[in-house]
């Protein structure tokens, strides 16, 4: 005979912890100080703070917040480009990160996840698109500030870390022993981004990464 499991009442609504983000949370308690401390700002966040700013004040129309039942609770855009970007430079320390800003950690996933999709639709015109006009000029940034002639980019590829996706088999394992994507990038001779190809399968090795990417597939044709 089966017996009905009683889900377990839970004690609180919001964890007391997490009650306590607007007062105790790293953003409230130590962001404004950084703010004013421009080496150990760079030393959290990677950038100085008036980049911090100006990416902020980019992304805003892309982060404003839905609408919300508990308004008291939401979190601020402010609060959540830091958090992205500490997490990004402190690489997968997410459970700390949350725990820094009282956030629930699974919240913190969705967090990066909206902030990343903002900067993809605030910077995408960034990257120019290549012609023969912007090779020259990059080409000139080398031989200028580099005397490196003839040279349109400097490329290198990264293995992201990821968790093995399901059935993927060995597809994502890398040759460092673990399990990654590929990000490939070139830039310019001010270490600018003027290509970036992210998704390909570690096992396919640097030459096909390049060879299916759509700046090694116009390479091969001309």
């Amino acid at each position: 005979m089966q017996r009905s499991k009683r889900r377990k009442k839970a004690r609180h609504w919001v964890s007391p912890y997490l009650k306590d983000r607007n007062e105790k949370g790293r953003f409230a308690s130590d962001f404004e100080h950084l703010h004013m401390d421009s080496s150990r700002f760079i030393e959290n966040f990677r950038m100085p703070p008036e980049i911090f700013d100006e990416l902020f004040e980019l992304l805003q129309p892309h982060l404003r917040p839905k609408k919300n039942t508990r308004p008291k609770d939401g979190i601020p855009t402010k609060t959540k480009l830091a958090i992205v970007l500490e997490y990004m430079a402190a690489g997968t320390l997410q459970s700390h990160i949350a725990s820094c800003y009282h956030i629930s950690k699974q919240h913190i996933g969705k967090i990066v996840s909206d902030v990343c999709k903002a900067i993809c639709c605030a910077l995408k015109q960034e990257i120019a698109e290549w012609t023969e006009a912007t090779l020259r000029e990059v080409a000139d940034g080398f031989q200028k500030q580099w005397n490196f002639p003839n040279c349109v980019g400097a490329i290198d590829g990264k293995h992201v870390a990821i968790k093995a996706p399901p059935n993927s088999g060995s597809l994502f394992y890398n040759y460092k022993g673990f399990h990654s994507i590929v990000l490939m990038a070139t830039c310019d001779a001010n270490y600018r981004f003027t290509y970036i190809d992210v998704g390909a399968y570690e096992s396919e090795g640097d030459s096909n990464v390049v060879k299916n990417s759509k700046f090694g597939s116009s390479v091969l044709n001309d």
